[in-house]
């Protein structure tokens, strides 16, 4: 089976995460992966592909010049034709527009997984509407979490469309060193760590974490954050902390791919999200046995179990995030208990393993070379 993947990122966060990890467990099952990444601008983000290095048949960049490049979809074109690709898997928005585009007359089935649509602005919203339309066409679309699957069934037949959650490599996420040492070579003192994971963009709601920190700070807590991840909000973010007089108790490191080490020295991992889809970075956190609190969004509620595995708050409200995470950091044996939990939950429920068995299988499905398979959402 030849599957050819394509994305088009301006970061390596959450859709790229798992799109690497799906590939790599899909190339143990012994899929053909190709890999096609869309380079549009500077911004235009290449990770993946070194990621992927050694689980991929091929990598191909194509440079997509504007907001449409008729080029790029004949290069597609050529390039499953050469390769004789069976499924065309997009992993975006952009991505399902060439794929269909690039398709026609081929009769390759196309594949697509949603991870969100993101932003409100007009274009934005445009971008939205026209995708699911588009995917209207396709053969097989995965939703992330039951939000994205439910409102594609608004838009397509919905025999096509399933719900698949992320998975993520739990070996890789085992703490290699304890939270003193993790700390030291961080060069962060015995304040409690509490950190933050994923992209600085709005919808991520950092800006009600600092202010929550801030508090905590005030009420004589010898707290810090560790911000980790980059974006369109970092300056803004950046003068946040200064404004709120604590840019001595906020750790920025930018982007990092050492994250396990950096989640070993957190005392608790926070989402203070706005809007999620099914957020890997919670998964990661809670392989590492780290206690998480997060705002109830998405699917975060079916990934953590409240009071068990971490504790969940409702959106843009400071005074619960900040009473949230003093519970976490003042009760040590519940705090014990809860990374046990959290630990235990990942490894039997959200391994990427069996994300990509479910994906495999769908697959299989449409090829139709397993009509009987069980679906996974």
């Amino acid at each position: 089976m030849r599957v050819l993947h394509l994305l088009s990122s301006t970061g390596y966060h959450g859709a790229e995460n798992m799109a690497a990890e799906l590939i790599r467990q899909l190339s143990a099952q012994g899929v053909n992966n190709h890999l096609g990444v869309f380079r549009s601008s500077d911004r235009s983000n290449l990770d993946i592909l070194g990621v992927t290095q050694g689980h991929i048949e091929n990598g191909t960049v194509y440079d997509c010049h504007g907001r449409f490049d008729i080029r790029t979809v004949f290069a597609l074109r050529k390039y499953i034709v050469s390769h004789d690709i069976d499924i065309i898997h997009s992993h975006k928005y952009k991505t399902n527009l060439y794929a269909l585009l690039a398709n026609i007359g081929l009769r390759k089935k196309l594949f697509s997984t949603c991870h969100n649509w993101l932003g409100d602005s007009l274009t934005m919203r445009f971008y939205a509407w026209l995708d699911k339309r588009i995917l209207r066409n396709f053969d097989m679309i995965v939703g992330v979490s039951n939000e994205i699957r439910d409102e594609l069934k608004k838009h397509a037949s919905h025999d096509k469309i399933m719900k698949v959650g992320n998975g993520i490599d739990i070996q890789k996420y085992i703490k290699l060193v304890c939270k003193n040492e993790a700390k030291r070579k961080l060069h962060i003192d015995n304040k409690q760590v509490i950190g933050f994971v994923g992209r600085l963009s709005p919808e991520k709601g950092i800006g009600y974490l600092l202010r929550a920190v801030s508090n905590l700070i005030n009420e004589g807590q010898d707290v810090c954050a560790m911000i980790v991840g980059d974006g369109e909000q970092a300056g803004a973010l950046r003068e946040e902390a200064r404004a709120l007089q604590m840019a001595d108790r906020v750790i920025f490191t930018g982007n990092r791919n050492d994250t396990p080490m950096l989640y070993a020295a957190m005392d608790v991992f926070v989402l203070p999200s706005l809007q999620e889809a099914f957020p890997m970075v919670i998964l990661e956190a809670m392989a590492c046995g780290v206690p998480v609190v997060a705002t109830r969004v998405g699917d975060v509620a079916e990934i953590i179990e409240p009071n068990t595995s971490g504790l969940l708050v409702e959106a843009r409200d400071v005074t619960a995030l900040q009473n949230a995470i003093k519970e976490v950091l003042t009760h040590e044996d519940a705090a014990a208990r809860m990374s046990v939990a959290a630990r235990t939950r990942t490894e039997q429920k959200f391994s990427s393993v069996a994300m990509a068995k479910q994906y495999y299988s769908l697959y299989q499905r449409v090829m139709g070379i397993d009509l009987h398979v069980t679906k996974p959402g």
